[in-house]
Protein backbone atom coordinates (compact mmCIF):
# COMPACT_ATOMS: atom_id res chain seq x y z
CA UNK A 1 0.00 0.00 0.00
CA UNK A 2 3.24 2.17 0.47
CA UNK A 3 5.52 2.69 -2.70
CA UNK A 4 9.18 3.38 -1.08
CA UNK A 5 11.39 5.64 -3.20
CA UNK A 6 14.84 6.37 -2.15
CA UNK A 7 15.79 10.01 -2.00
CA UNK A 8 18.97 11.10 -1.89
CA UNK A 9 21.32 10.80 0.72
CA UNK A 10 24.19 12.50 1.25
CA UNK A 11 26.81 11.22 3.17
CA UNK A 12 29.47 13.66 4.20
CA UNK A 13 26.60 15.43 5.24
CA UNK A 14 24.82 12.64 7.16
CA UNK A 15 28.76 12.79 9.35
CA UNK A 16 28.78 16.57 9.51
CA UNK A 17 25.33 16.80 10.90
CA UNK A 18 26.39 13.14 13.54
CA UNK A 19 29.64 14.88 14.41
CA UNK A 20 27.76 18.50 15.48
CA UNK A 21 24.81 16.27 17.49
CA UNK A 22 24.95 14.15 20.39
CA UNK A 23 21.53 12.04 19.33
CA UNK A 24 19.95 9.86 16.44
CA UNK A 25 16.39 9.04 15.93
CA UNK A 26 16.10 6.24 13.20
CA UNK A 27 11.82 6.46 12.68
CA UNK A 28 12.59 3.04 10.90
CA UNK A 29 15.18 0.42 11.07
CA UNK A 30 14.80 0.72 7.19
CA UNK A 31 16.37 4.33 7.63
CA UNK A 32 19.67 2.25 9.35
CA UNK A 33 19.88 -0.08 6.49
CA UNK A 34 19.72 2.81 3.84
CA UNK A 35 22.48 4.79 5.61
CA UNK A 36 24.36 2.47 5.69
CA UNK A 37 24.33 1.54 1.95
CA UNK A 38 24.97 5.13 0.96
CA UNK A 39 27.75 5.25 3.53
CA UNK A 40 29.29 2.09 2.25
CA UNK A 41 29.44 3.74 -1.38
CA UNK A 42 30.89 6.75 -0.37
CA UNK A 43 33.42 5.09 1.77
CA UNK A 44 32.06 6.76 5.16
CA UNK A 45 30.98 3.41 6.37
CA UNK A 46 33.42 3.24 9.95
CA UNK A 47 33.66 6.82 10.48
CA UNK A 48 29.73 7.49 10.09
CA UNK A 49 29.63 3.67 12.05
CA UNK A 50 32.43 5.47 14.91
CA UNK A 51 29.95 8.49 15.14
CA UNK A 52 26.80 6.77 15.80
CA UNK A 53 28.43 4.35 18.76
CA UNK A 54 28.91 7.65 20.95
CA UNK A 55 25.74 8.81 20.44
CA UNK A 56 22.14 8.34 22.09
CA UNK A 57 20.73 6.17 19.78
CA UNK A 58 16.41 5.88 19.48
CA UNK A 59 13.97 4.15 17.29
CA UNK A 60 10.47 4.21 17.33
CA UNK A 61 9.91 0.85 15.55
CA UNK A 62 10.10 -1.05 18.89
CA UNK A 63 12.17 -4.19 18.93
CA UNK A 64 11.90 -4.70 15.05
CA UNK A 65 13.88 -1.22 14.38
CA UNK A 66 15.99 -1.96 17.04
CA UNK A 67 17.41 -5.28 15.47
CA UNK A 68 17.89 -3.32 12.32
CA UNK A 69 19.65 -0.61 13.71
CA UNK A 70 22.09 -3.64 15.55
CA UNK A 71 22.91 -5.25 12.53
CA UNK A 72 23.24 -2.03 10.71
CA UNK A 73 26.14 -0.35 13.05
CA UNK A 74 26.60 -2.61 15.94
CA UNK A 75 24.75 -0.39 18.13
CA UNK A 76 21.56 -1.85 20.08
CA UNK A 77 19.32 1.64 20.44
CA UNK A 78 19.04 2.97 23.95
CA UNK A 79 15.26 4.09 23.56
CA UNK A 80 13.02 1.89 20.98
CA UNK A 81 9.59 2.87 21.36
CA UNK A 82 7.01 0.60 19.73
CA UNK A 83 4.70 3.81 18.85
CA UNK A 84 5.28 7.76 18.44
CA UNK A 85 3.06 8.44 21.51
CA UNK A 86 5.68 6.42 23.59
CA UNK A 87 9.04 8.14 22.23
CA UNK A 88 10.32 10.69 23.92
CA UNK A 89 13.84 12.05 23.92
CA UNK A 90 15.46 13.94 26.32
CA UNK A 91 18.85 15.22 27.21
CA UNK A 92 19.77 16.04 23.77
CA UNK A 93 21.68 18.78 22.70
CA UNK A 94 20.66 18.07 18.80
CA UNK A 95 19.17 15.65 17.27
CA UNK A 96 20.15 14.02 13.80
CA UNK A 97 16.39 12.13 12.94
CA UNK A 98 15.78 10.06 9.78
CA UNK A 99 12.28 10.42 8.62
CA UNK A 100 10.10 6.95 7.40
CA UNK A 101 8.84 8.09 4.05
CA UNK A 102 7.22 11.05 5.16
CA UNK A 103 7.97 14.32 7.62
CA UNK A 104 6.35 13.01 11.48
CA UNK A 105 5.40 16.34 12.94
CA UNK A 106 4.32 14.14 16.20
CA UNK A 107 7.68 12.86 16.31
CA UNK A 108 9.62 16.23 15.96
CA UNK A 109 7.46 17.41 18.68
CA UNK A 110 8.74 14.53 21.06
CA UNK A 111 12.46 15.25 20.42
CA UNK A 112 13.30 17.76 23.31
CA UNK A 113 16.26 19.38 21.49
CA UNK A 114 17.18 21.15 17.93
CA UNK A 115 17.17 18.85 15.29
CA UNK A 116 18.82 17.86 11.44
CA UNK A 117 16.46 16.02 9.36
CA UNK A 118 17.37 13.11 6.62
CA UNK A 119 14.79 11.49 4.06
CA UNK A 120 16.10 8.31 2.96
CA UNK A 121 12.73 7.84 1.65
CA UNK A 122 9.88 9.58 0.13
CA UNK A 123 6.11 7.56 0.56
CA UNK A 124 3.75 7.11 -2.07
CA UNK A 125 0.57 5.62 -1.77
CA UNK A 126 -0.06 2.36 -3.81
CA UNK A 127 -2.77 3.03 -6.53
CA UNK A 128 -6.50 1.16 -6.55
CA UNK A 129 -4.91 -1.81 -7.23
CA UNK A 130 -3.38 -1.86 -4.02
CA UNK A 131 -6.53 -1.60 -2.57
CA UNK A 132 -8.34 -4.13 -4.68
CA UNK A 133 -5.38 -7.08 -4.17
CA UNK A 134 -5.74 -6.17 -0.24
CA UNK A 135 -9.82 -7.02 -0.27
CA UNK A 136 -9.06 -10.39 -2.72
CA UNK A 137 -6.82 -11.92 -0.18
CA UNK A 138 -8.34 -13.97 3.12
CA UNK A 139 -5.56 -12.15 5.18
CA UNK A 140 -4.78 -8.03 5.16
CA UNK A 141 -1.65 -7.47 7.00
CA UNK A 142 -0.16 -3.63 7.38
CA UNK A 143 3.06 -3.01 8.62
CA UNK A 144 3.09 0.56 9.00
CA UNK A 145 0.41 3.17 10.41
CA UNK A 146 1.38 5.36 6.94
CA UNK A 147 0.10 2.00 4.59
CA UNK A 148 -3.39 2.04 6.74
CA UNK A 149 -3.35 5.92 6.00
CA UNK A 150 -2.69 5.01 2.35
CA UNK A 151 -5.63 2.45 2.29
CA UNK A 152 -8.41 4.43 4.00
CA UNK A 153 -7.40 7.51 1.51
CA UNK A 154 -7.40 5.58 -1.66
CA UNK A 155 -10.24 3.52 -0.37
CA UNK A 156 -12.03 5.24 0.63
CA UNK A 157 -14.98 4.44 3.13
CA UNK A 158 -16.93 1.25 1.64
CA UNK A 159 -13.47 -0.46 1.46
CA UNK A 160 -12.69 0.37 4.94
CA UNK A 161 -16.04 -1.04 5.23
CA UNK A 162 -15.30 -4.11 3.74
CA UNK A 163 -11.44 -4.58 5.31
CA UNK A 164 -13.69 -4.63 8.57
CA UNK A 165 -14.70 -8.41 7.25
CA UNK A 166 -11.68 -9.61 7.10
CA UNK A 167 -8.34 -10.72 9.30
CA UNK A 168 -6.65 -8.34 9.55
CA UNK A 169 -3.55 -8.30 11.35
CA UNK A 170 -1.49 -5.09 12.73
CA UNK A 171 2.56 -5.82 12.53
CA UNK A 172 2.76 -3.50 15.98
CA UNK A 173 0.96 -0.94 18.04
CA UNK A 174 1.44 1.97 16.10
CA UNK A 175 -0.34 0.28 12.81
CA UNK A 176 -2.84 -1.05 15.74
CA UNK A 177 -3.98 2.43 16.56
CA UNK A 178 -4.55 3.61 13.36
CA UNK A 179 -6.68 0.57 12.40
CA UNK A 180 -8.81 1.17 15.61
CA UNK A 181 -9.04 4.97 14.72
CA UNK A 182 -10.56 3.64 11.42
CA UNK A 183 -13.00 1.45 13.55
CA UNK A 184 -11.09 -1.60 11.95
CA UNK A 185 -11.80 -5.23 13.99
CA UNK A 186 -7.63 -6.73 14.14
CA UNK A 187 -5.09 -8.66 16.46
CA UNK A 188 -1.82 -7.31 16.83
CA UNK A 189 1.35 -9.58 16.04
CA UNK A 190 3.89 -10.21 18.49
CA UNK A 191 6.54 -8.87 16.67
CA UNK A 192 6.60 -6.93 13.49
CA UNK A 193 9.43 -8.50 12.00
CA UNK A 194 9.05 -9.85 8.57
CA UNK A 195 9.74 -13.57 9.63
CA UNK A 196 7.82 -14.11 12.87
CA UNK A 197 5.01 -11.88 11.65
CA UNK A 198 4.44 -14.32 8.12
CA UNK A 199 4.29 -17.48 10.81
CA UNK A 200 1.86 -15.56 12.61
CA UNK A 201 -0.59 -14.88 10.54
CA UNK A 202 -0.31 -18.51 9.08
CA UNK A 203 -1.27 -19.86 12.15
CA UNK A 204 -3.90 -17.58 12.17
CA UNK A 205 -5.49 -18.51 9.10
CA UNK A 206 -4.83 -22.46 9.75
CA UNK A 207 -6.73 -21.49 12.97
CA UNK A 208 -9.55 -19.59 11.11
CA UNK A 209 -9.90 -22.14 8.33
CA UNK A 210 -10.32 -25.09 10.86
CA UNK A 211 -12.76 -23.35 12.65
CA UNK A 212 -14.88 -23.04 9.34
CA UNK A 213 -14.50 -26.58 8.61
Amino acid sequence: MVQLVENPLDAAAVAEALERCDAVVFASGRAAYRLKEEAKRAGLYEKIRGLVARMKVATVEGEKGAVMVLNAFGVRPAAAASTVEEFQLKDCRCAVVFHYGARDEELLARVGCSYVEFFPYRALPGGRDSVAKILSSDAAVFTSALAVRYFAEVGGPQAVRELAKKLVVAGGPGVSKALAQLGVPHVVAPSGRLGPLARYVAKLAAERGGEKG
